[in-house]
This record gives structure tokens, sequence and C-alpha cells, in this order.
């Protein structure tokens, strides 16, 4: 298995964190997986509900305060 890709989103704010991470699930393959991290958790909340309505799996999604992290593969 290849490694995941990554994406910081630290310092973002929105719709910046939905819109990287909708470029990069874009130029992914289907089963890859996209580690996203930022700090700003309701950017967090918006990429994982962007995923899940356009085709990606949130495998997992770990708020920590503000922080979050969350790995999604594209399906």
């Amino acid at each position: 298995m290849e490694d995941p890709l990554k994406l910081d989103c630290s310092g973002l704010v929105c719709p910046m964190p939905v819109a990287k991470t909708k470029r990069m699930l874009n130029n992914m393959n289907s089963g890859e997986i996209l580690e996203v991290s930022g700090d700003f958790y309701e950017a967090g909340e918006n990429i994982k509900r962007f995923a899940e309505n356009h085709g990606g799996k949130i495998l997992e999604f770990k708020p920590e305060g503000e922080n979050f992290h969350m790995k999604i593969q594209k399906m």
C-alpha cells in the first residue's frame, strides 16, 4: 500500500480547506487515501461532510480541541 497523500489546512479559513481537499481528491485514484489536518474544527466538519457527499469514505476523524486529523479514502 502506498503512503497516503497529506494536506495541512492549518491557518486556512473557509472555504479554502474544503477547496484544497476537493482539488486533492479530484487528482487522486480510487482507493487512495488522503490525510487532512488543520487547526480549525469547523473546517474539519465541513471537509468531512463534503467528502461523504462526494464519493469519499471517512476512515478516521479525530477532533482534538480546535484541531482535527482525518483520513479520507477516495471511492
